[in-house]
């Protein structure tokens, strides 16, 4: 049986409007795959960056798997969330990487997107708060 061993970081996030944020993620894998050691979901603490900077977490990550065939290689999902000053949290954004196959130091960009809305809910974000979200969330 193989194995695989996952080092590394979430080290930030920048380019959103909002401060005080945090990030929810989480490692997914297939069927042939068996987690040895390591949380494969968690969160990072809030960060309140000054205006145009990058919020900073240095969060670590550290998972060890086993694996009987290579479908359903691993890979990572993020979502950004946002603390408003009443302490609700809002998603701002989500995204997902895939865990590279080499050995070796990577560097991974994850691009965050976000959901538009219907007017309707567009127009409830604007007045009461909260954003739209997946149905399946």
């Amino acid at each position: 049986m193989a194995e695989v061993h996952i080092v590394g970081q979430i080290v930030g996030a920048s380019g959103f409007q909002q401060r005080n944020l945090f990030c929810k993620w989480g490692v997914e894998v297939g069927q042939s795959w068996d987690r040895l050691e390591g949380a494969d979901m968690g969160q990072t603490h809030v960060d309140h960056p000054e205006e145009g900077e990058m919020a900073v977490w240095a969060h670590p990550i550290d998972l060890h798997y086993a694996c009987k065939g290579l479908s359903g290689w691993p890979k990572i999902h993020f979502q950004v969330w946002h603390q408003d000053i009443h302490g609700r949290s809002d998603i701002c954004g989500y995204s997902f990487c895939h865990i590279p196959s080499s050995p070796g130091m990577h560097t991974l960009d994850a691009v965050t997107w976000s959901l538009e809305g219907s007017l309707l809910e567009r127009v409830s974000a604007f007045f009461i708060g909260g954003s739209p979200r997946p149905k399946l969330e």
